[in-house]
């Protein structure tokens, strides 16, 4: 997508707030609270700090308003600023001490000023103002306001994309919410500012050689909130002020979780969590999917099948009696069967539209709504001991609207929601249906911490205790390799805990290639891959359909998953302490490098590398080594592949039908392949949800050899040969039929056929698999070099975590990467500490702490404990423990412990360990450390010797 994006919304009476007026309309500058206002013509501007280093921006014509329902902000009214105003007759300046803002009286346009004097941004060209165009909204406008950009300066954030994109500069990108996009309108620049543009609408940024650009099609006015640095991390602060802190998990969030597509009982589950227990792989975690309710017709009821779950509560007590903690599926997506579907009906309190699996949506916009569905999931399931939720499709996904596209044009369908119509109120219902969970268990207890984890995101979500997961993706290396900046853009928008499927969702389907199951070598190896990767996300979690996901599913590579697990609980100290810094002091764990090297170009495009915490560099392999994965199918078309039945045209004969079962022809045609997306609207010829087609021909394949038919639907998928069905050995969302040995000339009877029963989206394509590409698949892949590229960043010293080597910043590296290590970086002058080898994230208090530091340069650490679950934080309930490396005298300083809580240990052990080659390397504890040190709380300094 490029500018051309913009054509259609400005191509109709597109104006501007004028950049002149006449000699009656002269500027009229007014001072308000914290800020000053613009009146000139029809151009109204409003400039309000709400803090030293952010400014609040509005723009409005006549016919619009400054009046605003802000769903992201829950900053209040801020006391009165230290703000110095300057006036010249072509300018207006506000100075707070952290930022200047400079407003031109003759266009209305901005220059933010950074007090060294620099410009930061600068708006090109005043608001340009449309109509919508949209019948849901006839009054309101549609709005852009050109930015100018710096030469070099790199654009991050918009949430979670799954294009691959790392750096937004010149690129184009749509904030629209769907399956495996989270997206919120906020961004940050190496410059050193961040934007929150506060719109709820379809948005879209654009880059391009003319300037930077954002524009929302529904809107009042302008509205858009500019963070001072002079860091991104600055700039992440002032927005988590704006819109709320992230709270604390429970320390057992941390953990590994265990999750599939799905447990199908409570023996089954309880099964798996007993085997982990027994084989002492450390977890915390295990979660029960969909499908624990009494069928379709009683979707997201809360009520648990008796038959296969006979005794929630005395499974969730065994579980607790495991150190498990365990999440729950809830959908907002209610069964026509369900006591909760009735309730919220007689209400008046659903949305119309009839979803995928037979359900509704409700209101989520409507507060007595959200009250309602927490009394059912308090009664069903918080009440008989669930510790966190699942709260999935929040986007939401009525009708398999997989593309940005789709989810838009379904969304614009639904009838208004409690505050608005959804052309307005397009993107934030998981921000609402989060908040309202996370406010009613809070309401409930304090004695257990909010967790939710969900399917979007959108601005101001993480102060509803929400982490997102990247989708429903596909098994594919790229698909893995583009999670990576999609995580990165999704903290760098301020949002900090996120996390994907590890596995992937789908095998075989919805962008992956491995239709031979979950025992395929290939397969494996990328499962470890993304293993070792998600050790290092914010969450850490195993999911997916078709194939078994637990740790001891993945033969030979086993023995590494355990290993990465391991490493991920010895990394606790570190990880709960980088909570805290989260939660206290607005940090992001999942850190893109321009975040810590904005100064070095270098970085600013290195999107497959990331910053775990102040210290670890993690850089997952995102390339097979060991084993060619399948090809993807291709579309089975092309001159001559198909004929009519009587063989006079090419192409298949197509029959359309009004009805599900094949009877009611509505439209015939000739077609050159099967290949029906229709995910923004039906042909006219369809007439209501329920259709069926059949496409018949004549097939002559070009090459003899082996064929395999991958059909990609939501119905039934036939598919037929001389009158015989092909079998399948692939069944999900898509269908792979068994291999098949076809000759080249020979002519077969080919038919294919569907159906579908719900509303909206709808596809039906047949893509295959030809000999040429099993041969490819055949080859063996031979990569005699098992590393990883890696970039070490300029400005600092580096060690690599495995062997204890430094290295010089700057420069990029071969580091090894077989497939039982994945490349790890520390920073010189990081402290870091390792607990003990422990099952679960609560099994024993952090002690003895192997503490290591790496030298090179002056170093900080803070040790934050507590009682690892409860509210009791907020109250000061903690204790910390400072920590700092003197690089050039050697010297380790303790510092006084600050605050307790109940059950803290008194005195404790540090291992201090300086890092060097072969030495404080690795997983496995330092044999000798290189001193050890009974802390009991008072101030300790500690010399080593070189």
């Amino acid at each position: 997508m490029r500018l051309a994006l913009f054509t259609t919304a400005f191509a109709a009476a597109l104006f501007l707030i004028p950049a002149t007026a006449a000699p009656a309309n002269s500027p009229e500058v007014r001072t308000i609270a914290n800020g000053a206002a613009l009146d000139r013509g029809g151009m109204h501007v409003k400039l309000e700090f709400t803090a030293p280093g952010t400014v609040r921006v509005m723009k409005w014509t006549d016919g619009g308003s400054d009046k605003k329902r802000s769903l992201s902000v829950v900053q209040s009214a801020s006391a009165k600023l230290a703000i110095k105003t300057a006036q010249t007759e072509s300018a207006v300046t506000l100075d707070s001490g952290t930022l200047k803002v400079v407003l031109n009286t003759a266009d209305g346009t901005i220059r933010f000023v950074a007090p060294d004097g620099h410009t930061l941004l600068q708006e090109q060209g005043p608001a340009q103002f449309s109509p919508t165009g949209l019948k849901q909204e006839p009054k309101a406008f549609s709005i852009r306001q050109d930015f100018k950009l710096a030469a070099g300066e790199g654009i991050y954030g918009f949430g979670q994309s799954q294009d691959g994109v790392f750096n937004w500069r010149d690129h184009s990108a749509k904030i629209v919410q769907a399956n495996t996009a989270a997206v919120t309108p906020v961004l940050v620049s190496t410059n050193g500012y961040g934007i929150f543009w506060d719109n709820y609408s379809k948005t879209l940024w654009n880059d391009d050689a003319k300037g930077a650009s954002l524009w929302s099609e529904v809107a009042d006015n302008v509205d858009y909130y500019f963070f001072a640095g002079p860091t991104i991390d600055d700039a992440i602060v002032r927005y988590r002020q704006l819109t709320g802190a992230a709270p604390m998990y429970g320390k057992w969030a941390y953990g590994y979780w265990q999750s599939k597509e799905h447990y199908h009982t409570q023996k089954e589950l309880l099964d798996v969590a007993r085997k982990y227990r027994d084989l002492q792989i450390p977890i915390d975690g295990i979660i029960q999917d969909w499908n624990y309710w009494d069928g379709l017709q009683n979707w997201g009821s809360t009520v648990w099948d008796a038959t296969r779950y006979p005794d929630p509560k005395a499974m969730y007590d065994e579980l607790h009696s495991l150190n498990f903690h365990a999440m729950t599926v809830i959908w907002e997506a209610l069964g026509p069967a369900s006591d909760i579907h009735k309730e919220m009906d007689k209400r008046g309190w659903l949305y119309s539209p009839v979803g995928w699996a037979g359900f509704k949506y409700y209101d989520a916009y409507n507060p007595a709504a959200n009250d309602l569905f927490w009394e059912y999931v308090r009664k069903n399931i918080f009440s008989k001991g669930n510790d966190a939720w699942w709260m999935d499709s929040t986007e939401p996904d009525i009708v398999n609207a997989l593309t940005k596209d789709a989810h838009e044009y379904e969304m614009k369908k639904v009838e208004d929601n409690a505050i608005g119509s959804f052309a307005r109120y397009l993107n934030p219902y998981s921000l609402v249906v989060t908040e309202s969970v996370y406010k009613n268990q809070r309401k409930d207890t304090d004695k257990k911490r909010v967790f939710i984890l969900t399917r979007s995101t959108f601005a101001g979500q993480q102060r509803a205790a929400a982490a997102t997961w990247s989708g429903d993706i596909g098994a594919d290396w790229g698909v893995y390799a583009a999670q990576i900046p999609a995580g990165i853009n999704h903290s760098m928008s301020g949002i900090p805990y996120w996390t994907f499927d590890i596995g992937a969702f789908s095998l075989g389907c919805q962008g992956g290639v491995f239709a031979n199951g979950g025992k395929d070598p290939a397969y494996q190896e990328l499962y470890t891959r993304m293993f070792q990767f998600g050790t290092f996300a914010p969450i850490f979690r195993s999911h997916g359909s078709e194939t078994p996901r637990e740790i001891w599913e993945f033969g030979e590579h086993t023995p590494t998953l355990i290993k990465f697990d391991t490493l991920r609980y010895r990394l606790m100290p570190y990880i709960y302490s980088q909570a805290w810094q989260v939660t206290h002091n607005g940090a992001s764990i999942m850190r893109g490098l321009p975040m810590d090297f904005p100064n070095d170009p270098a970085a600013r495009d290195v999107g497959d590398q990331f910053l775990f915490g102040p210290s670890l560099m993690a850089a997952p392999v995102t390339t097979p080594m060991y084993h060619r994965p399948p090809e993807a199918s291709v579309l089975a078309t092309g001159p001559s592949l198909f004929h009519t039945p009587d063989g006079k045209k090419e192409g298949l004969k197509a029959t359309y039908f009004c009805d599900e079962k094949w009877e009611k022809v509505c439209h015939e045609a000739v077609e050159p392949a099967v290949d029906l997306y229709w995910y923004t609207g039906w042909p006219e010829f369809i007439k209501g949800p329920k259709f069926s087609m059949r496409w018949e021909g004549k097939l002559t394949v070009p090459v003899s050899g082996t064929y395999r038919f991958d059909l990609k639907s939501f119905g039934p998928k036939k598919i037929y040969l001389d009158g015989k069905e092909v079998a399948h050995n692939y069944d999900s969302m898509g269908s792979w039929t068994i291999p098949l040995q076809l000759e080249a000339g020979k002519t077969y009877d080919f038919k294919f056929e569907t159906n579908n029963a719900v509303l909206g989206a709808f596809r039906a394509q047949v893509y295959w698999k030809t000999p040429a590409a099993h041969a490819r698949d055949a080859a063996p892949l031979t990569v005699k070099d098992k590393t990883r590229e890696v970039y070490l960043p300029s400005g600092t010293g580096w060690f690599d975590f495995w062997t204890g080597k430094a290295m010089n910043g700057g420069q990029k590296v071969s580091a090894a990467a077989d497939i039982t290590t994945m490349p790890l970086m520390v920073r010189a002058g990081s402290i870091v500490p390792m607990g003990p080898v422990v099952q679960y994230a609560t099994q024993k208090p952090a002690d003895t702490i192997e503490l290591r530091v790496y030298p090179g340069a002056n170093g900080n650490f803070v040790l934050y404990e507590d009682e690892n679950d409860t509210y009791a934080y907020e109250k000061g309930i903690y204790a910390t423990i400072a920590f700092h490396w003197n690089d050039a005298k050697r010297t380790l300083t303790i510092d006084p412990r600050k605050g307790k809580f109940p059950g803290m240990l008194a005195k404790r052990t540090f291992k201090i360990v300086i890092v060097g080659d072969g030495h404080g390397a690795g997983i496995d504890d330092t044999a000798r450390p290189d001193k050890t040190v009974i802390y009991d709380g008072r101030k300790t300094v500690v010399a080593l010797t070189r």
